[in-house]
């Protein structure tokens, strides 16, 4: 009887592990599908807002971006506010990486933009399968990482504000690097996690480094190139 205990209460927390991690990636499809969106409406939100802020647009984005980061930081054990705040920041940052994505391809044509999105793919599907094939704790990875992006952080912004446009390929390859190592991090503690009332938190740790990662590679693969 105590066997028998001791299993069921086993299975039925592996099922509130795997409903857990099925929600985590929902959300974060939920996330890619709404920066979809926002990136298809780039163009149109480029000619809105343009002529109001003008010079100031790219910085009025990242403002926005910025907030809309915080706010869903803030609310994501808080339904159904997590899900407005989530919708925000994802559909923001869809804008933002749809206006790198055209300024690449005016410069440099399609296929690096494409290749910078297969290869974050890869780098998705290749950190999420060591992490749950090694089963390992990566924590070890934490001032890896907030180094890296304490670099990627500081580092763009310096790039952005004095144009330096040969640091910021090096701050990209930062990026990856910092992103690649977070992504890593974040899924590990996923899977080791006893906290199953978080899955928007973690979609949207998952969600930053991802799109960190995709515009890095957008600028590394399109940078060199641009006419």
């Amino acid at each position: 009887m105590e066997y028998q205990q001791q299993w069921q209460g086993v299975s039925a927390g592996a099922r509130d592990r795997a409903g857990f991690i099925r929600s985590v990636y929902l959300w974060l499809m939920g996330g890619f599908a709404i920066a979809a969106l926002g990136a298809l409406s780039a163009p149109a939100v480029a000619r809105v807002l343009v002529p109001v802020v003008g010079s100031f647009f790219g910085w009025a984005l990242f403002g926005a971006q910025f907030g809309t980061l915080l706010f869903a930081s803030r609310v994501r054990r808080r339904q159904p506010l997590n899900r407005v705040a989530f919708a925000l920041f994802t559909y923001v940052s869809g804008i933002i990486a749809g206006i790198v994505a055209l300024v690449v391809a005016q410069g440099a044509g399609f296929r690096p933009v494409l290749t910078a999105f297969g290869l974050t793919g890869v780098v998705f599907l290749t950190l999420t399968g060591t992490a749950v094939v090694s089963k390992k704790d990566f924590s070890f990875l934490r001032n890896f990482v907030i180094v890296g992006i304490a670099v990627m952080f500081f580092g763009g912004l310096a790039a952005a504000i004095f144009h330096l446009d040969t640091f910021g390929l090096v701050i990209s390859g930062v990026a990856v690097i910092a992103c690649s190592a977070k992504l890593l991090w974040d899924t590990s503690a996923m899977l080791r996690t006893q906290d199953f009332s978080d899955p928007a938190g973690f979609a949207l740790a998952l969600f930053v480094s991802l799109y960190n990662i995709l515009l890095a590679l957008m600028n590394l693969l399109g940078g060199g190139r641009r006419r």
